[in-house]
């Protein structure tokens, strides 16, 4: 009996048996920004889910991956993490190009997918018949629906009419950009200019003498943080004069908000520190004791909640049955730093968290990001530069 005993204590010591999540994010490469903020983000919910005992009684293990913002090298990762290191479940997932790639494999082998980005519309199409795939990220239709709501709001308080646009030539920025122009067209502006560019080609200039020939209201950009610095940079340098530059990277380049050349851009986030919701206010106080900071990328958060809910449903499920703890997610209902949590379908996939709604609008102003939209979060009035 004695053995038995000691046996079951060396076990739960050591995690053997103990539930694994792997969890593939761009830790390298152009969507390393994206990638390590939700990194920090599951560390510190790792740290608080083993604290409160675990998973089915057992510490909670993560396995880390780095697709390297690549497809070529998602699929041997995921592959690997699925087939060699066994894990359980998997999180993460930051590129929409990346979840593309994977999506072969993950249906092939079954695999329960927790995702917290890649917002393309394409993605939503290879994941439609994936019954494990739950989506936290709001889709791109739900960002640009965002987006045109607050452009309205600039038509009629800044009789904005012209826009041109600026567009990554990935999934991310070109799936859906003619029904973005159909919308802005249907919604009464003038759409005076669409050039694609190269994600991290650094290769502004031609399309900022475009926008300048066109003279636009709103010059909007869909990229990679790697793309903002250069073509804030363009922009300064050409001096393109319009009332806003508003951009949609899913994370911006570190110190960027220090840079003079960050000056009255605008962009659109899911969550900022200063967000007024009690579990925002209580993610801040743990990362900034955790990591001795404080992140301004949403990424963070959105990894927290990812890892949160899915060990909740875990939990609740009593084991690691994929049906079982599919139908415990599908049940989630709890408040996050983005505000409540519930799943619901989109328009092509089951289970999808956040939407519309969560969003809201930011502008680079004295050394850091202010909400300026919706009304009831902004905190400054939106610089107008026209």
């Amino acid at each position: 009996m004695k053995k038995m005993l000691l046996t079951g204590v060396l076990l739960a010591l050591s995690g053997a048996g103990a539930v694994k999540v792997g969890v593939l994010l761009p830790l390298s490469g152009s969507g390393s920004v994206s990638g390590q903020a939700a990194r920090n983000g599951y560390l510190l919910a790792l740290d608080e889910i083993n604290r409160a005992g675990g998973v089915l009684g057992k510490p909670l293990e993560l396995e880390f991956a780095d697709d390297g913002s690549s497809p070529a090298k998602a699929v041997p990762e995921f592959v690997k993490l699925v087939t060699v290191d066994k894990v359980d479940f998997m999180a993460g997932g930051v590129s929409s190009a990346t979840s593309i790639a994977i999506s072969g494999p993950a249906k092939q082998y079954g695999t329960f997918m927790a995702w917290i980005g890649a917002a393309a519309v394409p993605v939503e199409d290879a994941f439609a018949d994936h019954k494990y795939f739950f989506h936290y990220h709001p889709w791109s239709y739900y960002n640009f629906e965002a987006i045109l709501g607050y452009f309205k709001t600039l038509k009629t308080q800044k009789k904005a009419r012209n826009i041109a646009i600026a567009y990554e030539d990935g999934p991310f920025g070109s799936a859906g950009i003619n029904d973005t122009v159909a919308a802005f067209k249907k919604a009464g502006f003038n759409v005076v200019m669409t050039e694609k560019f190269k994600t991290g080609s650094g290769n502004f200039g031609p399309i900022i003498s475009k926008a300048k020939a066109a003279r636009p209201d709103i010059f909007y950009w869909v990229g990679y943080d790697t793309d903002a610095l250069p073509l804030a940079t363009e922009i300064k340098q050409q001096n393109l004069q319009v009332g806003l530059v508003y951009g949609t990277p899913p994370s911006w380049p570190v110190g960027f908000e220090k840079n003079q050349l960050a000056d009255n851009i605008a962009g659109l986030s899911l969550w900022l520190p200063s967000s007024p919701q009690a579990e925002s206010r209580k993610f801040v106080a743990a990362y900034r004791k955790k990591f001795g900071n404080v992140t301004e990328e949403y990424f963070a958060p959105l990894a927290y909640v990812n890892l949160k809910t899915l060990a909740a449903a875990i939990n609740g499920a009593g084991g690691t049955d994929k049906d079982k703890v599919a139908a415990a997610l599908a049940a989630t209902n709890t408040p996050t730093p983005f505000g409540p949590l519930t799943f619901s379908k989109s328009n092509k996939t089951q289970y999808q968290g956040f939407k519309a709604g969560n969003w809201l609008h930011f502008q680079f102003q004295g050394d850091s990001r202010v909400p300026v939209y919706p009304i009831k979060f902004a905190q400054k009035p939106m610089v107008w530069n026209k």
